[in-house]
């Protein structure tokens, strides 16, 4: 397989049956560049077009945050609030959450997995309580429900009904997630972005453009956590 780059930058083409025009992204976690290629675009155009942004793309990296890893001492948000993630190794291991903690008890090792594992399953408890919400107004439930170490979509909804979402979701406020779970369920009804998609959206959430605006503006820092 053929590697990529601009100047330091690693730079991974992915072509795309629908895209109408060259599409660069700047992925900060990983710091890689994106580009999506539309039928009939040669690698080799793809790789000028990318050649041509270099300043655009360094000016990306220098503004991006860094990566923020699940640390004790850490603050990080839960929630919608910031909270200061403590560590106290003679506590049993477990988790427990203050106004602006979250204390995790237990030994050193396994501390990241700990509560790594705690903010997914509270992520899961959150998202299937919005599920079970949308459901009875949707007249549509999911196949299965799954949280994931997703590091670019908040959610998915697949052809079989299956919904998939970021366990990161939890770090947001309470009306974020609940709006990405009511944008995944109309995908039920609706597998398309159409009018009678968000018809459908605005039906179970309907401040959903504000939520929406908060993502674009907000969330690209939550994918940067843990």
């Amino acid at each position: 397989m053929t590697e990529y780059r601009v100047g330091a930058f690693p730079l991974i083409l992915r072509p795309h049956p629908r895209a109408k025009y060259l599409k660069l992204r700047f992925d900060a976690r990983s710091r890689t560049i994106l580009l999506t290629l539309p039928p009939g675009v040669s690698n080799r155009k793809a790789l000028q077009f990318a050649q041509k942004h270099h300043d655009w793309i360094q000016q990306q990296n220098d503004k991006s945050p860094d990566i923020i890893p699940l640390i004790a001492g850490q603050i990080i948000p839960f929630r919608g609030r910031s909270v200061k993630i403590i560590h106290r190794a003679d506590d049993r291991a477990a988790i427990k959450t203050g106004y602006d903690q979250l204390i995790v008890g237990g030994p050193r090792p396994g501390f990241e997995i700990r509560l790594y594992n705690w903010l997914k399953k509270q992520a899961r408890h959150a998202v299937i309580d919005a599920v079970e919400t949308f459901s009875p107004t949707l007249g549509h439930r999911p196949a299965r429900i799954t949280i994931r170490d997703s590091k670019s979509r908040w959610g998915s909804c697949s052809h079989k009904k299956n919904l998939s979402f970021s366990w990161r979701l939890i770090l947001a406020p309470d009306d974020i997630l609940r709006y990405v779970v009511a944008h995944e369920m109309a995908h039920l009804g609706e597998m398309n972005h159409g009018p009678a998609f968000w018809a459908l959206v605005e039906n179970l959430f309907p401040d959903w453009k504000t939520a929406r605006r908060w993502l674009k503006s907000d969330g690209n820092k939550l994918m940067l956590i843990g």
